[in-house]
């Protein structure tokens, strides 16, 4: 059953309301959910890991940081943005301010949060936008969790840009795992350009990044179309209800027949 629309607007309000200028708000809101890992190894290295409960869970990751995050531009720290809402859309209506509303990726971080009694495991990275510091952090200094996430059924990131698409990039997904997430969410393809925080993690299973209703990320024009954001959680929320298969990448594949 969809969780009703008040709860979830709630939550995205609140999640946008949060500074742009820091993630520290983002991490500690997930902080201390209950079952909740923090990694913490200074700056941007640092993440928040909350392990489903499901046998066929899946992998959904968000990131924490923004654009206008103090490590990157400390200049505009006297700017702040204030969140307004019409006609369907969220805006910064502050003049004054050179920063937009931080739903790349405040959006994926709410329906995280609306997802985390979902039974399935919870991912918030810092860093992504400066080279996805937390995903290579996570990767390179804890080997035994990193191949952790590599045994769920597959990742999905909530990071992207526009209403219906996703994007894989060079992970090499099958199109098994491309008519899955057709099927269930009626999403396409939107190519292979650029990179994410789920192409340094995804190692032998699959993973995609999809839309969340923003647009005129990185700039102070960005936008958040409500409606969109709604049907993308709506979507999730009903896929991730049905029972999970795993998808395993092209490479694992191959090594599968080798062996």
């Amino acid at each position: 059953m969809f969780n009703d629309d008040k709860k979830a607007r709630t939550a995205l309000e609140n999640f946008l309301s949060m500074t742009v200028k820091s993630s520290d708000d983002v991490i500690d809101a997930f902080a201390v959910l209950p079952n909740a890992q923090k990694y913490d190894g200074g700056g941007m290295r640092r993440f928040v890991y909350i392990p489903g409960t499901r046998d066929d869970k899946v992998l959904l990751v968000a990131h924490a940081d923004t654009v206008w995050d103090k490590h990157y531009m400390p200049e505009l720290l006297s700017t702040p943005q204030r969140l307004d809402y019409m006609f369907g859309r969220y805006y910064n209506s502050n003049p004054l301010s050179l920063t937009g509303i931080g739903a790349d990726d405040r959006a994926g971080c709410a329906m995280l949060y609306l997802l985390r009694n979902s039974g399935h495991s919870i991912l918030i990275l810092d860093g992504e936008e400066h080279g996805q510091i937390g995903a290579n952090y996570l990767k390179n200094e804890y080997p035994e969790l990193f191949k952790e996430i590599n045994e769920h059924s597959f990742m999905l990131q909530f990071d992207r840009k526009n209403a219906t698409d996703y994007k894989c990039y060079d992970i090499p997904v099958t199109n098994n795992f491309k008519n899955h997430l057709y099927r269930n969410l009626g999403f396409t393809n939107a190519g292979r350009k650029s990179k994410t925080d789920i192409v340094v993690l995804c190692d032998n299973i699959c993973g995609a990044n999809l839309s969340v209703g923003y647009c005129g990320e990185h700039t102070e024009h960005e936008i958040l179309v409500y409606k969109q954001w709604l049907n993308t959680y709506r979507k999730v929320e009903t896929m991730l209800e049905m029972p999970q298969k795993t998808y395993y990448t092209k490479k694992e594949q191959v090594q599968e027949n080798v062996l």
